[in-house]
């Protein structure tokens, strides 16, 4: 079973990321005289105890994942590769098994991670009933499209041995394609409410904005985000009819006109550089890389042969575990990508805004709101950042 080398490397730089986190979360180093002139030393602290105890959690998590199916993987080797084929009605049923049973043994973690801590430091609206609502409603559409597109691998392999992975490819693409069109359609609403943004004075800055980049924004949306947290957030969404920017409620309540249009100034950047088609792009391609990779990890492991013989369920134990430790391998370059993007956003938007130090302001109010570690350790920021930390920005935008 470990005869696959694609395997073995992938397992092992994703055991070197995971151990730069480690080295990141328990390298402690004092505040910088830059950070202690932006922030106090009591924000800092605070800060910096949050993201710990945050990224404690989501190491802890990421373990029990792999080790749940690597053990699912080392038990049901000998079983699987005794039986023919199972049918797509019974793989469909393991398939699903195998993430209610992950989702309960890290469900203690998520809830203390997305209810205790967030109410610790006080950053939740939640009660621990609605967090519970929202958490299955976010379980169960999660569950539901994981047994389709599992399923659907899986009969790929079946019906297509020789070609099973760039079909695949090519339907992941239309789905992350579908997805990302549909999305705020369908998905977001089950979450949030949506409602125009009622300040025309904001509305008639934004439209010379989107005017100065040469793109025209349908709308602008408000969603009821304080009925769950006091966080502040926007976000550009979308893709074709379905593109808009939305603004946290907290944001145009907990900060100034001025600062609310650099946050929807910097999503018109997005806009007009296209970072979600980009991002689309290099999804794609990514989804093909990976199921090239796992079709030769499978070949190596004597499951499907060059040939194309039909596989067994394995495949998918398999393509479970190696999808779970390749995402985690990417992340420091798919983050570096992100962070390049919110940088070209960031100066796209000093020059919306012409305003430099309402910049500085508006990162170090938002670093504030959200708790954010202004200044984290380079080895957590190159992994896990998907923004740049609070004073890079600062600093980027003087």
């Amino acid at each position: 079973m470990w005869s696959s080398k694609i395997l073995l490397v992938t397992a092992g730089a994703a055991l070197l990321v995971f151990a730069a986190l480690l080295i990141g979360l328990y390298s402690k180093t004092p505040f910088s005289e830059e950070a202690l002139y932006y922030f106090n030393k009591d924000f800092l602290g605070r800060a910096a105890e949050y993201q710990r105890i945050s990224l404690q959690i989501y190491l802890a998590r990421t373990l029990i994942m792999w080790a749940g199916l690597a053990g699912l993987l080392l038990f049901s080797w000998r079983y699987f590769s005794r039986l023919a084929p199972i049918p797509l009605a019974h793989a469909a049923a393991y398939i699903a098994l195998i993430f209610l049973v992950l989702y309960l043994i890290t469900l203690p973690l998520d809830y203390y991670r997305g209810f205790v801590v967030e109410s610790r430091f006080g950053l939740t609206a939640h009660t621990p009933a609605s967090w519970a609502a929202d958490y299955l409603l976010n379980r169960s559409i999660s569950l539901l499209l994981t047994v389709l597109s599992f399923t659907g691998l899986y009969a790929l392999m079946q019906y297509f041995p020789a070609r099973w992975w760039y079909i695949a490819g090519v339907l992941s693409a239309v789905f992350i394609i579908a997805g990302t069109y549909l999305y705020p359609l369908i998905i977001d609403p089950l979450f949030y409410n949506f409602k125009p943004l009622q300040d025309e004075a904001m509305n008639s800055r934004i439209i010379i904005m989107t005017e100065d980049v040469g793109i025209k924004v349908d709308e602008v949306l408000v969603a009821d985000a304080s009925r769950k947290t006091m966080k502040a957030n926007a976000y550009f969404t979308g893709l074709g009819s379905s593109k808009r920017i939305v603004v946290y409620d907290t944001l145009l309540s907990g900060f100034s006109q001025h600062e609310a249009l650099a946050v929807i100034a910097h999503e018109i950047a997005h806009w007009k550089y296209a970072h979600i088609t980009k991002g689309i792009l290099l999804g794609i391609g990514q989804a093909f890389l990976t199921l090239f990779l796992l079709s030769l990890a499978l070949k190596e492991l004597g499951i499907t042969q060059a040939a194309g013989s039909r596989a067994d369920f394995r495949a998918i134990i398999i393509a479970l575990l190696f999808f779970t430790l390749l995402s985690f391998v990417s992340m420091p370059f798919e983050n570096a990508i992100s962070r390049a993007f919110e940088r070209e956003a960031d100066l796209k938007a000093v020059e919306l805004t012409r305003m430099k130090e309402l910049q500085v302001t508006l990162h170090k109010n938002l670093a504030q709101a959200n708790l954010s570690d202004v200044e984290p350790h380079p080895l957590i920021k190159a992994v896990l950042y998907t923004h740049p930390p609070t004073l890079e920005r600062i600093n980027l935008v003087k």
